[in-house]
């Protein structure tokens, strides 16, 4: 949805209840990263919700940045923050 063509991108990521706060969502995080890499892309490029923190948290922690200049909402209503990463 937001990424370049240059840019690999997540476009959902979820976690069962149960796995949370066990590594997975950020062993997925990790392994798109690597898939992005592997095929050459430039970086990455993804969308997010604004009251998601924790996933924040992750994302920032694997080392994506804020990207506000990039936001944007699909609809009213629907506001989406973008997180990048350049390789």
């Amino acid at each position: 949805d937001i990424a370049s063509p240059r840019e690999g991108e997540i476009r959902m990521l979820a976690t069962a209840g149960a796995a949370r706060g066990r590594g997975v969502g950020e062993a997925l995080v990790r392994a798109s990263v690597a898939r992005s890499r592997d095929l050459g892309l430039a970086g990455m490029a993804f969308s997010t919700r604004p009251e998601m923190t924790t996933a924040h948290r992750l994302y920032e922690r694997v080392g994506f940045r804020r990207t506000p200049e990039r936001d944007w909402a699909p609809y009213p209503g629907m506001d989406l923050m973008v997180y990048t990463m350049a390789f």
